[in-house]
């Protein structure tokens, strides 16, 4: 994880997750890199498949003073870091358009975004989620502290989970221990949670399994659930498993999970 990417808008420079940024920068011997996207035209359009917000006008010196403002108040926070400061490089050169925030995250091993009440935080997840092709990790509110110590697994044995782990190797190499938390019920036909920790342990993670039963809150909140009382620190979600309409619709873990996690969650697709 050398190559780390904050996006942040102009609503939502206080609440960037710029601490967890530069702390995997810090602890992977990389660099966190810091960009501003511009808010979405008044008239935005839901692409076909309802994915992320197009936003192709150009909004010209509106666009300039908004980039101006951010700019200076991220170039204070990231100068105010009481550590690893030096690891986080903010880009001068501000997206034109929020679609950029999937195309920039193409050449990062990770994109940070930070959930908040106030800005449009799932806009942005679900652009560099889908568009990116690489991990997204979604930060709580008021999370500042490292994470990584105790890295959870939601293991479904799904096509998603195992390219987020492949993905993932380098933190969960990085751990102290790592938890393959299996839900009794919720899986398709694959490798169990036992052998997935044996793969782990092969790369040297200290991993081992669990398996939970199933209860009415869902499979989302049961990993949760297992996640807090095994003190995990950092969890590893493959992301929308069933289709995101239906996860609208009818809802699903990984809806559940993005709403109610307590703890980062680095999800893929």
């Amino acid at each position: 994880m050398k190559h780390v990417f904050l996006p942040f808008g102009l609503d939502g420079v206080e609440r960037a997750p710029l601490e967890v940024a530069a702390h995997l920068a810090e602890r992977f011997d990389g660099r966190a890199v810091a960009m501003f996207y511009p808010r979405p035209v008044e008239s935005p359009l839901v692409d076909p498949m309802g994915v992320g917000i197009i936003d192709y006008a150009d909004q010209g010196p509106d666009l300039a003073r908004e980039a101006d403002t951010a700019l200076a108040a991220m170039r204070a926070r990231i100068q105010g870091l009481s550590s690893g400061a030096d690891r986080v490089t903010l880009n001068e050169q501000p997206l034109k358009a929020r679609f950029g925030i999937g195309e920039q995250a193409r050449l990062f091993d990770l994109t940070v975004v930070g959930k908040a009440d106030e800005t449009d935080w799932r806009a942005v997840f679900e652009t560099a989620l889908f568009e990116g092709g690489r991990p997204v990790m979604l930060v709580p509110v008021g999370w500042t502290r490292p994470c990584g110590d105790t890295v959870g697994v939601a293991w479904n044995r799904s096509t998603e989970t195992a390219r987020l782990i492949g993905q993932s190797l380098p933190l969960l190499r990085a751990a102290k221990k790592a938890l393959v938390i299996e839900i009794e019920g919720w899986s398709i036909p694959g490798p169990d949670g036992a052998a997935l920790a044996e793969y782990l342990k092969g790369h040297g993670v200290p991993a081992e399994a669990v398996t939970a039963p199933r209860t009415m809150r869902g499979p989302g909140l049961d990993v949760l659930d297992q996640a807090e009382a095994h003190g995990v620190d950092l969890l590893l979600k493959g992301a929308y498993t069933q289709s995101r309409l239906r996860q609208m619709i009818f809802g699903g873990a990984t809806s559940d999970i993005i709403a109610d996690a307590t703890m980062p969650v680095v999800f893929a697709h």
